[in-house]
């Protein structure tokens, strides 16, 4: 019998969300009810992946950081003009340019008020991304291809949808883009970022994309209480 997938979806028992096992060229089915062809269980070319939020700084780093963990092929970005982090008041973010390195930013902070950005945790979240890759990257000056695109708001989900159908069609490659919301904070960007490696483990089990993709997120929106959004673009 092969290896339960351990899935970590808030509030869901890990080895229950997705139980499956080998049936000799028979299809297999999961806890979800989602059919996952015998093609699925043997070798299979990795998922291409890009996480967008607005800033490229916490809830698409944090999804980047779990899912490279996991051994996925990803690259995570921003939709944004500047990148904003909270500063002294709500309406006094600190504001920098998409070009500036995460670890200047974070010298900047320190320099600011050491103590508050301690505090919020804004500091060690820059830590991380730059241990991650050097600065944040704008989703619409991206050249690569992907497979999946996930956002984490619907503003950027509108805006990735703006990018990808605003070119011409060149290879007719598909690509699905999809949304769940997820808070700007530490710790809902954390529990976003663990629903959204169990979709991509689902997603790279299932096989065929796109004939069972809607029935997964049926089900995950049933599970995990949040609403999807999803379209097909092409490149």
């Amino acid at each position: 019998m092969l290896p339960v997938p351990q899935l970590l979806l808030p509030g869901i028992e890990a080895t229950t969300l997705l139980l499956w096992k080998r049936q000799e060229s028979r299809s297999e089915i999961s806890e979800l009810g989602v059919s996952v062809s015998a093609a699925a269980v043997m070798p299979f070319l990795p998922l291409r992946l890009a996480v967008v939020c607005s800033s490229n700084q916490n809830r698409s780093m944090e999804a980047h950081n779990i899912l490279s963990k996991r051994g996925f092929s990803i690259l995570s970005f921003g939709t944004g003009t500047n990148m904003k982090l909270p500063g002294p008041a709500r309406d006094r973010p600190n504001v920098y340019d998409f070009r500036a390195m995460y670890d200047d930013v974070y010298k900047d902070l320190l320099r600011k008020d050491k103590e508050r950005y301690m505090q919020n945790g804004v500091l060690r979240m820059l830590e991380r991304n730059s241990q991650i890759k050097p600065r944040p990257e704008r989703f619409q000056e991206c050249k690569d291809l992907f497979d999946l695109i996930l956002t984490c708001e619907e503003r950027v989900y509108d805006q990735v949808v703006e990018d990808m159908n605003s070119g011409e069609q060149e290879t007719c490659q598909p690509v699905h883009v999809i949304n769940v919301n997820i808070l700007d904070t530490n710790k809902e960007a954390t529990l976003g970022a663990f629903l959204i490696c169990d979709l991509c483990q689902c997603v790279q089990l299932m096989g065929d994309m796109e004939d069972r993709i809607g029935e997964l997120l049926q089900a995950f929106e049933e599970k995990s209480g949040r609403s999807f959004l999803h379209t097909v673009c092409f490149y």
